[in-house]
């Protein structure tokens, strides 16, 4: 909007200029509808016209400028918009494949869990293992002795 307020203003003084060429044949118009200038007169509404069309040119120039910016900052706008739609789907592209780890790295705990439970399970029938054996060790052993002793007293018993 800043940009137009320039040429607004030229537009306005244009207006504002060609106003009197309109204006004076009406007002000093003789009966035949000729204008008489003086050479003067001439130079300052030639010079009028020139400055004029001199500020339209400007302002078409700037006009055709401000378009280009225009074209320009709507190109840039659907590139910018392009990536910002480009960085998104690959934004959710990664979410779900953040998701799909993460639930994957769920179901991995849970197995861990189970297999821990498992070994947990293994342990005390290990140990349950080894308690029975040191318990049949342990009577293989009285066993072992018993039957020292009865043989030392069968020969005892023998040699008497």
């Amino acid at each position: 909007m800043n940009a137009l307020k320039p040429l607004l203003k030229g537009i306005l003084i244009a207006c504002l200029l060609l106003l009197p060429l309109f204006a004076l044949p009406s007002y000093g118009a003789s009966p035949a509808g000729e204008v008489t200038l003086t050479q003067q007169e001439f130079k300052t509404l030639n010079n009028n016209l020139n400055e004029l069309e001199s500020t339209i040119n400007n302002q078409l120039n700037t006009i055709n400028e401000l378009e280009m910016q225009l074209q320009t900052a709507k190109l840039t706008t659907s590139e910018s918009n392009m990536q910002l739609i480009k960085a998104l789907k690959l934004i959710n592209e990664q979410k779900k494949e953040l998701q799909e780890a993460k639930n994957s790295l769920q179901e991995q705990e849970k197995m861990l869990s189970e297999q821990k439970l498992s070994l947990a399970k293994a342990e005390v029938y290990l140990n349950e293992q080894k308690n029975e054996l040191a318990k049949m060790k342990a009577k293989q052993r009285n066993s072992t002795l018993l039957n020292i002793a009865l043989g030392v007293g069968v020969v005892y018993m023998a040699a008497k």
